[in-house]
């Protein structure tokens, strides 16, 4: 049992340490891309104002009102 979880860890280790590569100077402009921001999209910005309004447990988003719907 401890040989198969120390396969496991190595095997997770090694596959953590492959996926890291650095990035070249050409390649950095591509990072500042506004798709690669972190955040709400216009589209992410829209559902998360329609869950706040439908939702009654989800907090700081702005509504006040109930979880019924009827503002």
């Amino acid at each position: 049992m401890h040989i198969k979880y120390r396969i496991l860890v190595v095997a997770g280790v090694l596959s953590i340490i492959c996926s890291c590569e650095s990035v070249k100077p050409y390649q950095r402009s591509y990072l500042n891309d506004s798709s690669m921001q972190m955040g709400l999209t216009k589209g992410g910005a829209v559902e998360n104002y329609a869950q706040t309004i439908r939702e009654g447990a989800s907090g700081g988003g702005g509504k006040s009102s109930g979880g019924c719907g009827c503002n």
